[in-house]
């Protein structure tokens, strides 16, 4: 068995899919590369990405391919470059505004730095965590799997807070602040880091979490309005407009 092989078997927190979606990268990037040793690193940087839950849109991303809000461009700059210092401080961010302005962008940004820098990174939607809360009732590994998420990852990304409120799960709200509030409670007694994304303001997020999650999240996380235009719109329209 090669290294590469043992890579792939040890990534035990994959699905068998996702481990059939790295076998397809490896002969990608291997038949692509000449150099073998240059292959290897750009694969074993994948998997780093793949285990942490970063979506493949952004693993090939840099500061160069973002084009939204340059204000909130430059303040997350500036975090990555001491990101040593604010880990040391448990300091994140919530990026908070419309759809498609760069938020996740930002976010997955940060845990590639993060994940460069050999810090346990994942990025998790809200609404899994809250499919996870669910399923731990009746099932102990999701139990384990949640709190392994909770007490050990060093950045946390949740993407989408706010989107657990949607649909039925309106009638979950006094379990889901509860439990959030218990989450940020244990993360920022252990110090860890905890990045989060949303298109609620400041003020529905205080009516739909309340003041105790909110000054929680005051104390380990800066929140930065992310403003512009939906790039995503901009990007089909451009595309569309060839036509």
């Amino acid at each position: 068995m090669n290294d590469i092989e043992k890579m792939l078997r040890g990534a035990v927190d994959l699905s068998p899919v996702e481990v059939e979606e790295l076998k397809v990268l490896k002969e990608r990037i291997f038949s692509a590369t000449k150099d073998k040793k240059e292959a290897r690193a750009e694969f074993e940087q994948k998997v780093k990405y793949l285990t942490a839950g970063l979506p493949s849109i952004y693993w090939d991303m840099t500061w160069k391919d973002f084009v939204g809000d340059p204000t909130a461009r430059k303040i997350v700059q500036k975090y990555v470059d001491i990101i040593e210092t604010a880990f040391d401080c448990g300091q994140g961010f919530i990026f908070s505004g419309p759809h498609g302005t760069g938020k996740t962008a930002l976010s997955c940004l940060i845990g590639k730095a993060a994940i460069e820098k050999g810090y346990t990174v994942k990025y998790i939607p809200i609404g899994k965590i809250l499919d996870m809360i669910m399923q731990s009732f009746n099932d102990k590994s999701y139990k384990e799997s949640l709190y392994t998420v909770i007490e050990r990852v060093e950045f946390l990304i949740f993407d989408d807070l706010g989107k657990e409120y949607l649909g039925v799960r309106k009638q979950l709200n006094p379990m889901v602040q509860l439990t959030l509030d218990a989450m940020l409670r244990e993360r920022i007694n252990r110090q860890l880091v905890t990045i989060a994304s949303t298109n609620l303001t400041f003020d529905a997020m205080q009516s739909q979490y309340g003041d105790s999650v909110l000054s929680i999240l005051h104390g380990c996380c800066k929140f930065q309005e992310v403003k512009g235009s939906d790039f995503r719109l901009i990007k089909g329209k451009q595309f569309w407009e060839k036509f």
